[in-house]
Formats: C-alpha cells, structure tokens, sequence
C-alpha cells in the first residue's frame, strides 16, 4: 500500500493542498506544515516514501508564487497542487513572465534586491535562494573530531573541511537523511549553519567573559559560545517563550553543555539584568527569515506581506537599546538579506555607538549606507550559506 502512494497522485494533491493551506493560514514553516498534514491525511512511517512526499511538498511551496503567476491568484489551492503534480514541468518553461515570478519570491522583494546590488549579483543570489547547504559543527563538549569523522564517512557522508572555521565541515553528498546519522543523533556533529557560527566568531568569546545570550532559543550559538570558552565563560541565555527555553534546557543537556548557561525565560527588550555587568552581548534578533529561504521555502509566502518586516523593526531595536544599557561590547546579527533589519537598524544608533570592523574574509554591508564597511553579509551564492547580516558595536558614551 504504502509503495504505491508515490503514484498515488490524489493523496499527494491533498497533502500539498493542505501544507499550502497551513503555511498561509498559520504562518509556520514547511516542517511544521508537514507534520500537521501527515497528522490529517496519515502519511506513511515508511522512510523513503515519506522523504519523497517531504521534497515535493519543498518544491511545490519553494514555486508557489511563480505557479500562481501562471495561473492565477484566484485559483484554489488544491488545484495549484494538481496543476503541479500533474504537469512538472511547467516549473521549467520558458515562459514570458514578470522577474520575480520567476525566481518565485515576492515583487517588492526582487525590486529591493536589485536595487540594491548589480544586475549580475542580484540574479546570482536570487538563483541561490532555493539551494540548501549543510554545515557540521564538530561538538568537541561531546566527541573528538576524528571520532565524529570517522562516524560520518562509515555512514556515508562525505564532507569537507571549512577554510575559515576549524570545527566547521561542509557536507558534499549523503545517502541517507542527515538525522539518521550516528554522529548527529548521538550530539557529536551538529547541524548548524556557517553564517550562525560567524555570528559568535564576531563575538570572539573568551575563558573568563561574562556573556548575556538575549534571544537564545533554541540555544545552537549558546552551546558554540560554551563549546568554544571550554564552559569557562559565565553566560545567560534568556528567551521569550517558555517552550522554547524548555526547549533549550534540554538540549544543552544534550550537547554536553553542563555548568556555563544560566537559562532564563525572560524577554529580552526588557532583560532583568543589571546594566554593565556583562562583557559581551549576543542579540540574534527575531527577523523575516529572508535569508533562509533555502532552508524554509515557506519563507517566501510569509514575505508576501510587507508589513511584517515593520513588526520586527521593533522588536530589534528594543533589543539593541535595552543592549547598550547592560554592557558595552555587542554584536547583532539578523538571518535576513533586508537592510530595513541590518544597516538601518544599527544606523539608528550611530550617534551612540562605535562600529568595529569585523569578519574580513566576507562580504561588507550594502553600500548605499554610510558605515558599510564595518558591517559583515554573508550571501548564499558566495558563502555556500544562509543570508546573515552582523554587526559588532560599542558604547561610544
């Protein structure tokens, strides 16, 4: 039964269908959406019929505006899905169409990006933004590098090591899921993005430091500070939402995070700790996500609304003042390919604040902006990672 539900093209139209249905109606992403479609139409524990399922329901919603451009806004969601099951290729037709209904993100998105870069560079990163990388963190808390590489390559994942960052592997090629891998179930390998790892390299945290983690959950910079301080750092992790602390709590048990975090449900825009006693300050700030599109093709359809990027405005700067009130050294990062929620965010303080020169080796802010220089970007087309823009600053009064 369940190896025929590959050519079972009604199941598969209702279960995209309702994934669309979740995504848009709830504003979760893909896997959530999964899940809760599975749940409703039972899907089948089978790994690779599952896994199958999984990829197309990426693909439809990663094209989903570039299907509606052809067919219509006004078409019912499940015959989108049947036009895509039905007829693939439509996806690659070379078909005369708006820009960014090709690349299938949303108008005012494509119109901001090229104005913003080179015709040249704008079409290389909108091409990438459906591609997916897989980075390996090494968990020297939990495994020696040999052990974890001698895991992955008996699994047959085939990985390379990073150029900028000692514990960090690219991986190149898999046989089976990532998840079902022994170094990565066991916590001695963890799948963290490049560009997240950037974000604490920019904080270069030290034995000793005092290190105040203001949006933690789920806690994967947390547990790299730790790794990287060999738990000698003093840090607390504070979160907003108490199931994602419990969250956190468990997994730092997990990734051999023993004695160094302090975890406190707590928001972050109005920390209850006391101002100055902290070294060094991490704020990676809640965002549009539009530099994780290839991680989260639901990205794109929770972006066709313009107005959220105002809601997180806010929610960042209030994380940055209350920052510049509890110490003096902070870096501030946002998954996000917007100046609205980089540059423009970090030019509000320019009056109180010092810009430090950070990450050479990568590429500098948008240059429309004074200040570009000090601030990082990490793209997807150039760095094999999610869109990360970072920033390092200090209390200049």
């Amino acid at each position: 039964m369940e190896s025929k539900l590959r050519n079972d093209k009604e199941i598969i139209i209702n279960i995209l269908a309702r994934i669309l249905y979740e995504v848009e109606t709830h504003n979760i992403s893909i896997e959530k959406a999964f899940k809760k479609a599975c749940s409703a139409y039972k899907c089948p524990r089978d790994t690779s019929t599952r896994e199958y399922i999984y990829e197309k329901s990426r693909d439809f919603i990663k094209n989903i505006i570039k299907l509606r451009c052809l067919a219509g806004e006004r078409i019912s969601r499940k015959r989108l899905a049947k036009l895509f099951i039905s007829n693939p290729q439509i996806i690659d037709e070379k078909i005369d169409l708006g820009p960014w209904c090709r690349y299938s993100v949303p108008k005012w998105l494509y119109e901001e990006l090229r104005s913003l870069l080179d015709e040249s560079e704008a079409n290389s990163l909108l091409s990438s933004l459906d591609k997916r990388f897989y980075w390996l963190r090494i968990n020297t808390l939990k495994a020696s590098e040999e052990k974890v590489l001698r895991l992955l390559e008996e699994d047959g994942i085939i990985v390379e090591r990073d150029k900028d960052l000692w514990y960090l592997y690219r991986v190149l090629d898999f046989k089976k899921p990532l998840r079902y891998s022994r170094a990565i179930r066991n916590h001695y390998a963890i799948l963290q993005d490049k560009a997240s790892c950037l974000v604490v390299e920019a904080l270069k945290p030290e034995k000793g430091d005092k290190i105040l983690d203001m949006a933690a959950a789920p806690g994967m910079k947390t547990s790299l500070i730790a790794m990287l301080t060999d738990e000698e750092a003093k840090i607390v992790a504070e979160d907003i939402s108490r199931k994602r602390v419990g969250i956190m709590q468990h997994l730092m048990m997990k990734l051999g995070v023993k004695k160094s975090v302090d975890i406190l449900l707590a928001d972050g825009r109005f920390s209850p700790q006391r101002s100055g006693y902290f070294d060094k300050i991490l704020i990676d700030a809640p965002c549009s996500s539009s530099g994780a599109m290839g991680k989260d093709p639901a990205v794109r359809i929770s972006l066709l609304k313009r107005d959220k990027i105002n809601y997180y405005r806010k929610i960042q700067e209030s994380l940055l003042s209350r920052a510049l009130e509890l110490g003096e050294e902070i870096v501030y990062a946002v998954c996000s390919l917007l100046p609205d929620e980089g540059e423009e965010i970090l030019l509000k303080f320019s009056g109180k604040v010092l810009f430090e020169r950070i990450l050479e080796n990568f590429s500098r802010g948008y240059n429309k902006y004074s200040g570009f220089e000090y601030f990082a970007r990490t793209f997807p087309q150039r760095d094999s990672s999610e869109g990360f823009f970072i920033a390092k600053l200090r209390r200049s009064i």
